[in-house]
């Protein structure tokens, strides 16, 4: 069947359910710490990504399973509409193995004809690999947040980074 990439719809929450839990159990660094997810919970996670023009919820399939999710938030104000900010998650069997990048560069080509010009991520300074990705596919640091999570009462630096697109 192979990986195929979509926007996600409502109908994919008890499966985002599934995985959120199997994500939030792990301690990644990058991803919050917080329970698992009810139904509810995540239709409403699913739901304002439906209702904005510049904002999309990926959802990867491998074999018929969800094995990772972009989201891509665009900014509401008029003069910052054209930007926004993301963030990628792998499920822990298939990271490595280019679902990442897939994901990534699905937003990059989506963008553009949904006039964003500038794509954010912040990436937690503990967090090499994602750090390694981003930069790989162009994103390159624009400025450091000291301090700006606490996990296990050590501080960590999260990483600006951005690309700017073609118009």
């Amino acid at each position: 069947m192979g990986l195929q990439i979509r926007a996600a719809t409502i109908d994919d929450a008890p499966e985002l359910v599934v995985y959120a839990t199997r994500l939030f159990s792990e301690g990644l660094p990058g991803i919050f710490e917080r329970p698992a997810p009810t139904l509810e919970d995540e239709r409403r996670f699913i739901t304002p990504y439906l209702d904005s023009a510049n904002s999309v919820l990926f959802v990867a399939r491998l074999d018929g399973e969800v094995v990772g999710l972009l989201d891509f938030r665009g900014e509401a104000l008029s003069e910052q509409a054209h930007c926004g900010v993301f963030g990628v998650s792998v499920e822990r069997r298939h990271r490595g193995g280019g679902i990442g990048t897939a994901l990534i560069e699905t937003l990059l080509t989506w963008a553009p004809a949904h006039g964003i010009r500038r794509i954010e991520v912040l990436a937690w300074a503990s967090n090499p690999r994602a750090l390694a990705l981003y930069e790989r596919l162009g994103f390159e640091r624009e400025g450091c947040l000291r301090e700006a999570v606490i996990r296990y009462g050590e501080p960590i630096d999260v990483v600006v980074l951005a690309r700017l697109l073609v118009a």
